[in-house]
């Protein structure tokens, strides 16, 4: 069996240990054997869901100074949630998000859909 082949019929039903507020809490872990036997597990690919309609979520304003974990504990009362954000604008450089001030960033139901 190749190597692809074994890691797409990888599966087990056991989750990641992740916080709560984690955008991998939940996730499935799967297994891979890699050619040497040694077994690798991994968290499963994590798809972003579709974000909400244009229009239909709260947007703000970037300022000087904002940062992601701060706007996370500001909308979501947990620093550690800024993922919603980042989310929510489907921004593969997070950073990219708060770089420049006056920028629209829309927010999500911090619920991890958009």
């Amino acid at each position: 069996m190749t190597d692809l082949t074994q890691y797409l019929l990888s599966n087990t039903d056991e989750t990641a240990d992740f916080t709560p507020s984690s955008r991998y809490a939940g996730a499935p872990l799967k297994v891979m054997t890699d050619s040497n036997g040694t077994e690798k597990v991994f968290v499963r690919r994590r798809f972003v869901p579709q974000p909400a309609a244009e229009g239909t979520a709260p947007m703000l304003l970037g300022r000087e100074g904002d940062r992601l974990d701060l706007l996370g504990a500001a909308y979501y009362s947990e620093p550690s949630r800024w993922w919603h954000i980042a989310d929510s604008n489907l921004e593969a450089y997070p950073g990219d998000l708060v770089a420049t001030p006056g920028r629209k960033i829309t927010l999500s139901s911090g619920d991890g859909e958009g």
